[in-house]
């Protein structure tokens, strides 16, 4: 049995972002191909940790580098509002495992730091920027690079780095993990059960997204 299912029947999980995209998410619902057009490490889809710690550093971290790091802007989706600098968290209840159990579900897992996790995020975050050579998985599970994936990229596109030392970036670990759901129809299953901001811990009212679900049935 692979120790990557105690990860997956975790009840609570994770999605870090910011104040403008949970407008976003409340008006339109979770959408799995928002960020086509973003290079990510599995491709475009709806991304997810079980630690809450995790999802709050990621989205801290991701709106200071926007604002610090302007040569990447090509790679980043840019602030232009307040509420675009503000990070949130939303927190969802649902258990993976469950999905992982389901045959009809295609579900990948790269949860070890090694080659074949490297390659596919290198062939994701170069290659898969647009959706244009996209995966068949419905559900991944893996784990998180303890690099910057974007900064790598950046310097093998500028020819500062090669492939092999970009790969051997990638697979420097972490205990962080990610699950990324790539079909619709989980997405729409999903249910909120908390949303806070990471500066204060302020609540916001998760029922904005659970009143436009009971409007969508």
């Amino acid at each position: 049995m692979g120790k990557f299912r105690k990860h997956l029947n975790k009840k609570k999980w994770f999605h870090g972002t910011t104040l403008s995209a949970w407008r976003q998410i409340c008006d339109k619902r979770i959408q799995v191909k928002h960020n086509i057009g973003n290079e990510l490490d599995f491709g475009y889809g709806f991304y997810l940790t079980n630690k809450r710690e995790q999802a709050e550093k990621y989205i801290s971290d991701l709106i200071k580098l926007k604002q610090e790091a302007p040569d990447l802007s090509e790679f980043l989706e840019t602030a232009d509002t307040k509420e675009d600098n503000i990070p949130i968290v939303i927190e969802f209840e649902f258990c993976p495992l469950e999905w992982y159990e389901n045959t009809s579900l295609n579900f990948g897992i790269y949860n070890s730091y090694d080659d074949s996790f490297a390659e596919f995020v290198f062939h994701n975050r170069l290659n898969n920027i647009n959706g244009e050579d996209h995966h068949s998985y419905d559900v991944i599970f893996g784990v998180m690079s303890d690099s910057a994936p974007t900064t790598l990229i950046l310097d093998y596109k500028k020819g500062y780095l090669g492939k092999e030392q970009v790969i051997e970036g990638l697979k420097k670990s972490t205990s962080n993990k990610q699950l990324t759901i790539h079909k619709q129809e989980l997405c729409d299953k999903l249910s909120v059960s908390r949303v806070y901001c990471v500066f204060d811990g302020e609540e916001l009212d998760y029922s904005e997204y659970s009143n436009f679900e009971q409007l969508k049935r």
